[in-house]
């Protein structure tokens, strides 16, 4: 008898716990965009950096290629590269020691206000004929030689991304795009499921990346804000 009581009493205990998680889930706040913007603009009181110092307020980053544009990006994909950041799954001397900072409300609410603003376009970097033309068979076809698919087969027509999960990369700078895929050829970078990006950048030659990143920075960066007003 002891025992069925010990066993009825662990049940109302469980099942009390799994209300009360339940109600803690229910009344936990949403991302708040406003204070992600106030992180945006001026860092937070333990030591995060403001975030527009290198991505810039609208989210188009300083222009360089150095950092890339955050703006319209899903919520969802930016939290998990900031998690990446911090636990070091996506190793970056500037980006890792910032999110280790973040707590998970700022994580929140910063990738909250980006992915609602629209940052204005920037100029595209001039381009040869013949490197567009790799660059648009690569995105668009791929390579049946080198076992390369398209890269909008992802990310989308005209690179407009799959949200949640797929980023965009139409109007994103060459130079950070290329970037990104030499450190996926190279091993830096390993925070893909099943490693996709590791193995299709182990196929591309240094010529394949820079005509990618030309093509997709030429492609106007969609505003996937619209649908969220």
């Amino acid at each position: 008898m002891k025992f069925y009581r010990f066993l009825m009493i662990a049940s109302l205990v469980i099942a009390a716990g799994l209300v009360w998680a339940r109600s803690i889930r229910a009344r936990s706040p949403k991302p708040d965009a406003q204070r992600g913007a106030a992180i945006v603009a001026g860092g937070t009181e333990h030591g995060v950096a403001a975030c527009a110092r290198c991505h810039a307020f609208d989210g188009s980053a300083e222009g360089s290629g150095a950092f890339p544009k955050l703006s319209g990006m899903s919520a969802y994909y930016l939290q998990k590269q900031l998690r990446d950041f911090a636990s070091n799954s996506r190793a970056d001397a500037i980006m890792s020691a910032i999110a280790r900072r973040m707590t998970a409300e700022d994580i929140a609410d910063v990738s909250e206000y980006y992915s609602g603003v629209h940052g204005m376009p920037t100029p595209a970097p001039p381009a040869t004929p013949d490197l567009l033309a790799l660059g648009t068979r690569l995105a668009t076809v791929g390579d049946q030689e080198k076992e390369i698919q398209a890269c909008e087969s992802c990310h989308g027509p005209q690179g407009r991304g799959e949200n949640p999960a797929i980023p965009p990369l139409a109007g994103q700078y060459a130079h950070y795009i290329a970037f990104q895929m030499r450190m996926w050829k190279m091993g830096y970078r390993q925070n893909d499921a099943n490693q996709q990006m590791t193995n299709i950048a182990r196929r591309l030659s240094p010529q394949d990346i820079e005509a990618i990143g030309l093509y997709f920075e030429r492609l106007p960066q969609p505003d996937l804000t619209k649908g969220r007003r």
